[in-house]
């Protein structure tokens, strides 16, 4: 009995020790090294063509959407989407037109599922482009790119992620436990996209690593004799999971590399170069697939706003070098040029990997001001056409959904970080580029909203996890009403010089209703968060110089940091100055329809007048809110030296006429903040429709 037990004990550890050696670190033993292998997706010069049950090839446009996991309150990488909600967005996509999706790295079993279960109960399949990238930390630090956690683990990633889109994959993770993926997709896998950004220096470091090879001849794939240190090293990785593959499922699929503007091909004048911080250039030209690389490659691009004008600053010797490509090149269109030179330059099919605009409140660059869902959508149809007029292999829209956790330079020093997820920052660029947004669940007024009756006025208030809402009856468009704000316990006056009041307790904000085209949210200039953080950037001026009375009665536009894309033809300080930051009044007040139901949405109205009364949304951070969920602000820049937050239990709020004598007496809005369960609707934005009808999606 006991010889029995043991034996059966044995073979069960063999079992357990097989699966894991299959299933968990990817062991196979090839039976068949000469079995012929299949390419369902391969680059016939600059097309990318899919395989046809007749046996031939025919050209795939893409027209694609950047997928993740996010879900409002949810961190992404926690995968908070179930197969039902993939399932969902998978059936949106299709709807709109679009024929592909990417993802950016390895996803959960659910998503696969998904795909696996969309494709094969759907006549149009969704075609798949898997990306694979490192961490921001391996991206960042002080190694090059054969350190930890870059090389090698794009490597061992690439083969984990081969034997997922096969089926023949578990793998552990820290919020998923052991994750089973049992379904084969390759055959809607349209390639690998290796990376997902690269930081310059680390490409740079590498290059002038003398350890480092600039070369590389693999099986499937070899640099050319132009090729760098950075080249080589990604030309040894696309060999290795094409390897991978085509040994062990008798299959190719084309393999890429992520490229942008800022990482390109072109070369720039050394002015101009510095000023745009472009000192590396990549290009999908050397890294070069072999006879055996049957699936061939592609170049993919992260497009965003880059120099405008970009040919008239290349070098004497780029100029000259391109000059056969360069003639009668159009400047004009979204990228002036750019998208009609990159098709014009690559021998290979070329692919858009991520471009999008924001719906966004707030804005970041100069000349970009913040866009309606409908322009949006309008832009992102034009980039679409301008790619396929190109000659381009398609793109994707990035994304397929807002994210909340996103933060962008100027707005990230005003928010604590952690908590973004939570709620949803209107004035953050980064957060609305999606198609579909996650709005918070509508509720109507009560009584028990009522916070101010005086004088005729009488205001309603309450919150969600985009600002704060406020109705305020017995106000007409021809009226100039202002309404001061006492946020902070620190800061705060009794009196604004212009316009000229005085209130009954410190207020930190003036929000002035004076119709429809004048309306704006004042700061008092010490609380200026901008101010503390942008002053010397936009000015020249240390904002510690001079720092405004914790009193001081002067109130102040409130501004965001935005880009300058002023390039200048030589460097003097005279000129440096034209290139500080410029400023956005982020405080003006749009008017407009509030309602998304309506035909007549204005996703970037702040307030509406209607018949004797105007309803007022101001996103959390024009208040200067550091977590609303904690309802913590603000606390005084110029104690704490940068952005900390204090905790509140109430703000006040106050109303006064034009001309009105005397103090404006102010009264309590009670906040509690919310707990972790954000609750939400998806609605698909206008962006949504106008594509879909461009695209040809069902009606």
């Amino acid at each position: 009995m006991r010889k029995f037990f043991v034996i059966i004990v044995v073979l069960a550890l063999v079992v357990i020790a097989s699966l894991y050696a299959v299933f968990i670190a990817g062991a196979y033993i090839d039976f068949a090294p000469g079995a012929p292998v299949s390419v369902p997706f391969r680059a016939d010069g600059t097309q990318l063509t899919r395989l046809m049950p007749d046996g031939t090839y025919q050209p795939l446009t893409l027209r694609g959407v950047d997928m993740s996991s996010a879900v409002a309150g949810e961190y992404a990488t926690q995968f908070p989407a179930d197969k039902e909600t993939y399932l969902r967005w998978l059936e949106q996509i299709g709807e709109m037109g679009a024929n592909a999706v990417r993802v950016l790295y390895v996803m959960d079993s659910d998503f696969y599922n998904a795909l696996y279960t969309y494709n094969t109960t759907h006549e149009q399949p969704i075609y798949l482009l898997q990306g694979i990238g490192v961490t921001d930390f391996a991206n960042n630090n002080q190694n090059d790119a054969y350190g930890s956690g870059f090389y090698d683990k794009l490597k061992r990633d690439l083969r984990s992620l081969t034997d997922i889109i096969h089926g023949r994959k578990a793998a552990f993770t820290l919020d998923l436990g052991l994750d089973y993926y049992r379904h084969d997709i390759s055959p809607w896998v349209i390639g690998y996209l290796v990376g997902s950004e690269w930081v310059s220096d680390t490409i740079a470091y590498t290059n002038h690593n003398p350890l480092r090879s600039d070369s590389f001849q693999g099986e499937y794939f070899q640099t050319a004799p132009e090729a760098s240190n950075f080249e080589a090293m990604l030309a040894d990785v696309m060999d290795s999971v094409t390897e991978y593959e085509s040994r062990k499922y008798k299959t190719q699929r084309p393999v890429g590399f992520i490229n942008d503007p800022s990482n390109d091909f072109l070369e720039y004048g050394k002015i101009y170069a510095k000023q745009l911080a472009k000192h590396v250039r990549m290009d999908a030209e050397n890294v070069l697939p072999t006879e055996a690389m049957r699936a061939g490659t592609f170049a993919a691009y992260l497009m965003y706003d880059f120099c405008d004008d970009f040919s008239s600053y290349l070098s004497h010797e780029q100029k000259k070098e391109l000059a056969p490509i360069l003639e009668g090149l159009e400047p004009g269109g979204l990228y002036d040029g750019y998208i009609e030179l990159l098709a014009r330059y690559h021998t290979m099919p070329v692919i858009a990997t991520g471009y999008g605009y924001s719906s966004s409140r707030g804005a970041v660059r100069m000349d970009t001001p913040p866009l309606t869902e409908r322009e949006q959508g309008e832009k992102l149809v034009e980039f679409s056409r301008e790619l396929e007029a190109a000659g381009w292999a398609g793109g994707f829209i990035s994304t397929w959904q807002d994210t909340w956790e996103r933060r962008t330079w100027n707005t990230a020093y005003s928010s604590m970080t952690g908590r973004n997820r939570l709620w949803h920052d209107l004035q953050t660029d980064g957060q609305g580029y999606g198609l579909m947004s996650f709005d918070p669940v509508p509720t109507g007024w009560k009584n028990s909203d009522l916070v101010y009756n005086h004088d005729g006025i009488r205001i309603y208030a309450k919150y969600n996890e985009q600002g704060l809402h406020l109705l305020i009856e017995g106000i007409s468009p021809e009226d100039t009403l202002y309404l001061p704000l006492d946020v902070s316990p620190k800061t705060g006056s009794t009196v604004s010089l212009e316009p000229s009041l005085t209130f009954e307790r410190p207020a930190d904000f003036l929000l002035c209703l004076s119709g429809t085209d004048n309306s704006r949210l004042l700061v008092q200039e010490r609380y200026d968060s901008a101010r503390q953080r942008f002053w010397f950037e936009m000015t020249g001026v240390n904002p510690y110089t001079h720092v405004p009375e914790a009193d001081s009665p002067v109130f102040v536009p409130i501004t965001m940091a935005l880009e300058n894309p002023l390039l200048i033809d030589e460097v003097t300080v005279e000129k440096q100055m034209l290139q500080r930051l410029g400023a956005w009044e982020a405080g003006k007040l749009t008017h407009g329809m509030m309602d998304p139901s309506s035909p007549h949405y204005n996703s970037l109205a702040d307030f509406m007048f209607g018949d004797g009364f105007a309803e007022v949304r101001l996103p959390w951070m024009l208040l200067n809110f550091y977590d609303p969920t904690r309802m913590m602000v603000h606390d005084d820049y110029y104690k704490r030296y940068g952005v900390e937050g204090v905790s509140v239990k109430e703000i006040h709020i106050g109303a006064g006429r034009y001309g009105a004598e005397g103090d404006i007496p102010m009264s309590p809005i009670p906040l509690r903040g919310w707990n972790d369960n954000v609750k939400t609707e998806e609605r698909l934005k206008g962006s949504y429709y106008i594509i879909k009808e461009a695209w040809g999606g069902p009606q």
